[in-house]
């Protein structure tokens, strides 16, 4: 109550106090704020309308209170943090890492006694203390499949893990559902990743730490596209799959020639492609295509 009347009363706001509130409707503000560290555009409306529901006034409306306090500066079309709030920003920062190292290993541990349900629990109840119940490094809100799709990873035999030591795999595994698990992926240290994966993984042109980023990423999404596929091929309102993928430098013309093209659920190429010579491996996709109504009749 004492911040709502600050904030109607045109008082000067305590961006400090706020960082290190355990009210999520002042953490709420900072953490918008962190947002526009660098010069940023307004998010898509659907978000804006997240954080409205967690914050007092609109996203506009708090954009404005930001800019009056003197923590946001109006650019042509953007918006930045200016030097005064930045303080509270860092604080909001620490507070984040802080809570992030705290989380981690409570579903890695988790995960090592391959309970993923235990580890999704545990992820949710971490997201929901975040103001728009999505942390700044997480991935999108998990379906809810996600942990059964966490725990195939643990179980599974493909060629992608042909000839890799049992000590390597348990590891490789474990690495690779935990990245899973949080919907996003992340690069480990040196320090990290033990010297006999390491060398297991390096080839010529990546080294042992890059590999097993690489590798743990194509095991993930492999177990996304048997998901994909599973559910087009099950179900009578997706007739045809996209294969789409990233078209760079480290594409190889094999996956290039099929980006973009869609084929019939059961017709659609096997996922990843034995032929892929990136040295990253493959990383193609399946995407579902939607039918138009008109199509759908037809």
């Amino acid at each position: 109550m004492g911040f709502l009347k600050k904030l109607f009363g045109n008082a000067k706001l305590d961006g400090a106090a706020m960082a290190r509130s355990t009210e999520k409707a002042d953490y709420a503000h900072i953490a918008l704020l962190a947002t526009f560290v660098e010069p940023q555009a307004d998010p898509p409306l659907a978000v804006q309308q997240r954080w409205g529901r967690v914050l007092p006034q609109s996203y506009a409306e708090t954009l404005k209170l930001f800019v009056k306090q003197g923590w946001l500066e109006a650019l042509p079309g953007r918006y930045q943090v200016t030097a005064v709030a930045r303080p509270f920003v860092q604080l909001y920062h620490e507070r984040q890492a802080a809570e992030k190292a705290e989380v981690m290993p409570k579903v890695r541990t988790a995960l090592a006694a391959k309970d993923a349900s235990e580890a999704l629990s545990i992820r949710r109840a971490y997201e929901a203390r975040q103001p728009i119940g999505q942390a700044d490094w997480t991935g999108e809100e998990p379906q809810l499949s996600h942990s059964a799709l966490t725990r195939r990873i643990f179980f599974l035999e493909h060629w992608l893990l042909d000839n890799l030591s049992p000590s390597t795999l348990e590891w490789l595994k474990l690495y690779a559902a935990e990245q899973h698990l949080w919907g996003t992926n992340w690069r480990l240290s040196a320090n990290e990743v033990p010297d006999s994966v390491q060398q297991e993984l390096a080839k010529p042109g990546m080294d042992g730490v890059e590999a097993a980023y690489w590798k743990a990423y194509q095991l993930g999404l492999y177990v996304d596209n048997q998901e994909t596929w599973q559910r087009c091929k099950g179900g009578d309102h997706v007739r045809r799959i996209e294969l789409v993928g990233p078209n760079d430098e480290y594409t190889c013309e094999h996956c290039r020639q099929f980006l973009g093209k869609e084929f019939l659920v059961t017709r659609v190429p096997e996922l990843p492609h034995r032929a892929c010579t990136s040295i990253r491996g493959c990383r193609c996709r399946y995407e579902p295509v939607l039918e138009s109504y008109e199509d759908v009749k037809a």
